[in-house]
């Protein structure tokens, strides 16, 4: 649904305007017009894209509020896409992160596909979200810990909590994605 209320409102859009303003300047020589024309659409279809992708993020659990989302471009530290979002329950933190597209997810993936890479991680243990296989750590002397998964090698979901009483509900938050949803918006 999501998706197809979108495709309506992306019809009325500008990027097409912007691709198309960039392909003219790039055939005048204007190179840097043209860049800022593909920047300025890029930006748009990554506001969009976050969004879409925020309806994904896990609900809170019971007793935690959640922060509304933040989507950033990372093109700055090699490209993709992030959307973030907080939980917090008193003293104690929760931070979920989505990343499309950016070497960080290769990084990630790695622990996924090399033994020895994820042998090496101190007190890292896989576990099932769903039908997912994700990767679990915590530490129970600083009482914090992450949960990473890896849907495509496209995308990563990972997240980090500090003041947490064991690993429970870094999973427990985890079952809450929209892993549907996100391998559709994310075309994989």
């Amino acid at each position: 649904m999501l998706l197809a209320a979108a495709g309506t409102a992306w019809a009325a859009d500008a990027v097409p305007g912007r691709m198309d303003a960039a392909r003219q300047a790039y055939q005048r020589g204007e190179v840097a017009r043209a860049a800022l024309e593909l920047q300025s659409a890029l930006i748009e279809l990554h506001e969009r894209l976050g969004k879409g992708f925020a309806e994904m993020m896990p609900a809170p659990l019971a007793g935690w509020q959640a922060e509304p989302a933040e989507v950033q471009g990372l093109g700055e530290v090699g490209g993709g896409l992030s959307v973030t979002r907080a939980y917090l329950k008193s003293d104690s933190s929760m931070n979920a992160s989505l990343i499309l597209d950016s070497p960080a997810v290769a990084a990630a993936a790695a622990l996924f596909t090399t033994p020895a890479a994820a042998a090496a991680q101190a007190n890292l243990r896989p576990v099932k979200v769903g039908s997912e296989n994700a990767l679990l750590r915590y530490d129970a002397a600083n009482k914090a810990g992450e949960i990473t998964l890896v849907l495509n090698n496209r995308v990563l979901l990972h997240i980090e909590g500090d003041n947490l009483s064991s690993g429970d509900p870094l999973v427990e938050v985890a079952k809450g994605w929209n892993f549907a949803g996100i391998r559709k918006l994310a075309g994989v």
